[in-house]
């Protein structure tokens, strides 16, 4: 095998060295950060003769794989920090599938903590912007937790917005769950105070500003006295730098999960990613449409790696149909 180091200013720009030099048939051995700015990638060919010819079979090639996974995130507007950093643990993994190969750098960049089989003794208190979603979110926790005979109990602080109450009153009769209003901290003190001990106690909030300290203050004083699992609640196809200001706001305030709704209306996640890494968020769950019964799903970094890499598939394959149709129409 024939050795050669490659150093560059990115993973990225690094394997692309490796391609130009050594070919599709390069084999990554080691990736390493060489300072703040830099990074050294160590890789190989395997030669049949000692004149540099590659194997017909054998030698496995980590350089497509990681160029899609490259390419994938680049697609998703990831920050280059991250992206670098999920490049160089994909790297290092030498395996030839994108899909493990992103997993396994999500799995090691990250952690996942799904809500109703994760069980907490603590209300699980959902916060967010307005319009996130939360109280739908609420009614498809609360479905899944009463499909595992899981005894729910719903709280709703969100006293303010024309039709909250009635919205998750409707999703409480149509679930056979118990459902209340707290106008104040006090009274969700009481409420949280009287839900059964086994069962799991789902909060919904008002959509607050987190850049509105007054908002963030008045949430505070519910979140003081329910001492709940915080979880924040973010659309996805959010800005990238947006979403990292939300959910430093949100973590200062005591999140530590992440919801992240509308995946299915939106083809990039850098938000949701970008989101996680600045509130030092576990990935919770991922809304995947509209129907309350099977519309939240948990994420695990597999599921995530598949849905970041088909969406950035199912936008290159939607560019070559378009140029291809053009092609089509002047012929």
């Amino acid at each position: 095998m024939r050795l050669r180091s490659f150093s560059a200013a990115t993973v990225a720009d690094a394997m692309q060295l490796v391609r130009d030099a050594l070919g599709p048939e390069a084999i990554i051995l080691s990736t390493q950060r060489t300072g703040r700015d830099g990074v050294t990638v160590m890789a190989g060919v395997e030669s049949a003769n000692g004149t540099g010819a590659p194997l017909a079979d054998g030698a496995e090639s980590a350089i497509d794989t990681i160029d899609a996974v490259g390419a994938a995130l680049e697609f998703h507007g990831l920050p280059p920090t991250i992206a670098d950093q999920l490049l160089a643990a994909a790297a290092d993994l030498l395996v030839d599938d994108p899909v493990m190969a992103l997993a396994g750098a999500l799995d090691a960049r990250f952690s996942f903590m799904p809500v109703v089989e994760a069980r907490t003794a603590r209300p699980i208190m959902l916060v967010g912007p307005p319009g996130a979603g939360k109280t739908v979110t609420i009614a498809k926790l609360a479905t899944r937790a009463r499909l595992s005979d899981r005894p729910v109990t719903a709280v709703t602080c969100d006293t303010l917005r024309a039709g909250a109450v009635e919205q998750l009153a409707t999703y409480a009769r149509l679930l056979k769950i118990p459902a209340y209003r707290a106008k104040d901290p006090t009274v969700l003190e009481r409420a949280i105070a009287n839900a059964p001990k086994d069962g799991l106690l789902l909060v919904d909030t008002i959509g607050t500003n987190p850049f509105d300290k007054r908002e963030m203050d008045a949430l505070g004083e519910f979140i003081e006295v329910a001492k709940p699992d915080l979880l924040l609640v973010l659309p996805a196809g959010s800005d990238v730098a947006e979403a990292r200001d939300y959910a430093a706001a949100y973590r200062a305030l005591g999140a530590t999960r992440l919801i992240a709704t509308r995946v299915d209306a939106a083809r990039r996640l850098g938000g949701v990613v970008a989101a996680a890494e600045a509130g030092k968020l576990h990935f919770a769950e991922i809304g995947m449409s509209p129907q309350i019964a099977d519309g939240l799903q948990p994420v695990n970094p597999v599921s995530l790696a598949r849905l970041i890499l088909q969406s950035a598939g199912s936008a290159d394959a939607g560019a070559a149909a378009g140029a291809h149709g053009a092609t089509r129409s002047h012929r």
